[in-house]
């Protein structure tokens, strides 16, 4: 016999006597521990507070029989993992089967011999304890593998947080490296182009002091050469426009090139998101209203009372929202323009939470955004303004800004002559990261 059976409990229930103690002496002599039950309902009861190692149980009782108190037994999730072995004087196939599918692990046959009584116990409890072991090493094994689980997503969370630092510090080095580099052509570039700026500017007050020198003497100049003069100089006055015009254009992508290759000065830090989007839609507004206060803009805000305050750069974020807010209010600019009166101007700007994200959409009611160009937009200079209005840096700007500094995202939703979305995605870092 198994050593670590010694000692094993076994439950012994029949309601005759004899054969209960002649059980009961069998499995003692065999150095088994041995409790009797006499009926089912108090079987089930010692089995409760008693728990056996295995139940040797017959079918034939009074009250409620072996198969109900088996069943009983393997409802119980306390109770249904203890082998049960019936012990009948029946050799039906059909009282087998229903025995084993209630969940019996064996049956001895009445009269039994000791020698296989003892072998079947023996075996079962070897099985039960051999199923027991692998229980413990299966709940400990799965115990490391979720241990093992919670630690590498633990890794993966802290990788991913390390990219996103990475690629902020990438992108900002980037930025500082260009910069250099831009710094130094710009300085270059606007020395010439400050004395273009500076001539033609003196180039017109000296075409308008003509015209007045001309005008004062006109008499004394026969008509026909008074004329050519004045051809002449209406060309060079129109040269000199031209040429201020474009230095001034020229100045203003150069300015826009530092701002979209010079590495910010901001840091990030805990900012009240609404409030910055408040202050820069304000500030936005205002600057419309003075440049175009002939055209009323109807504007509707809506922010999520949720959102507190996250972590970013708020001194490249408000860059980077402004230009395209301003990028709408330039389209409905434009669209007024272009359908007068009927057409009125409406801009909608609101943030909500977006699962583990922030979002934040600038809507507008203008021309909308050709599905062809949708893509190209974010690319620097490309434009659909004409000639001479806008640099085409913008959205560029803003693109680099979102996401490269702030690991977020821009996404675009619009429909041709009815309206276009801008909906930026930020991280939701907390001020506790």
């Amino acid at each position: 016999m198994v050593d670590e059976q010694k000692n094993n409990l076994i439950l012994v229930v029949d309601d005759t006597t004899i054969n209960l103690s002649v059980i009961s002496h069998c499995l003692k002599k065999s150095g088994f521990q041995v409790a009797v039950e006499t009926d089912g309902e108090s079987a089930i009861e010692q089995v409760v507070y008693n728990p056996p190692d295995l139940i040797l149980l017959d079918v034939k009782m009074p009250g409620i029989d072996g198969f109900e108190t088996c069943r009983r037994l393997k409802l119980n999730p306390e109770t249904k993992d203890i082998p049960v072995i019936f012990m009948t004087a029946l050799a039906e196939s059909e009282d087998k089967i229903k025995g084993f599918s209630l969940g019996a692990v064996d049956y001895i046959i009445k009269p039994f011999q000791p020698e296989e009584l003892i072998a079947r116990v023996e075996t079962h409890l070897k099985i039960r304890q051999l199923s027991l072991a692998l229980a413990e090493k299966n709940q400990k094994l799965q115990a490391e593998i979720n241990q093992k689980i919670a630690t590498e997503q633990k890794l993966n969370k802290a990788l991913e947080e390390v990219k996103k630092i990475q690629q902020q510090i990438i992108a900002q080095e980037k930025l500082a490296s260009l910069g250099s580099l831009t710094a130094g052509i710009a300085h270059e570039l606007r020395n010439p182009l400050n004395f273009i700026n500076n001539f033609a500017s003196v180039s017109i007050d000296f075409c308008k002091k003509i015209s007045r020198e001309i005008e004062s003497i006109s008499d004394l100049i026969p008509a026909e050469k008074l004329n050519i003069i004045n051809i002449f100089i209406e060309y060079l006055q129109q040269s000199s426009d031209s040429i201020y015009n474009q230095g001034k254009q020229a100045d203003s992508i150069i300015r826009s090139m530092l701002l979209h290759a010079r590495g910010d000065t901001g840091t990030f830090e805990s900012v009240a998101l609404n409030q910055l989007i408040m202050e820069n839609l304000q500030l936005s507004l205002k600057s419309f209203k003075t440049s175009l206060p002939s055209i009323d803009l109807h504007v509707n805000t809506n922010y999520d009372q949720s959102i507190g305050k996250v972590i970013l750069n708020p001194q490249s974020f408000s860059r980077g929202f402004m230009n395209i807010l301003n990028n709408s209010i330039d389209e409905l600019y434009d669209r007024h323009q272009n359908l007068g009166k009927n057409f009125i101007p409406e801009l909608s700007v609101s943030s909500h939470k977006l699962n583990d994200h922030i979002a934040i959409n600038i809507r507008d009611n203008g021309s909308g955004i050709s599905p062809q160009i949708r893509e190209k937009i974010f690319e620097p200079f490309f434009t659909t303004k004409p000639p001479g209005k806008g640099t085409g840096l913008g959205l560029s700007i803003a693109y680099d800004i979102i996401v490269n500094q702030h690991q977020g995202q821009i996404k675009i939703d619009s429909q041709v002559d009815q309206y276009t979305e801008f909906i930026i995605i930020l991280p939701q870092f907390h001020d506790s990261l």
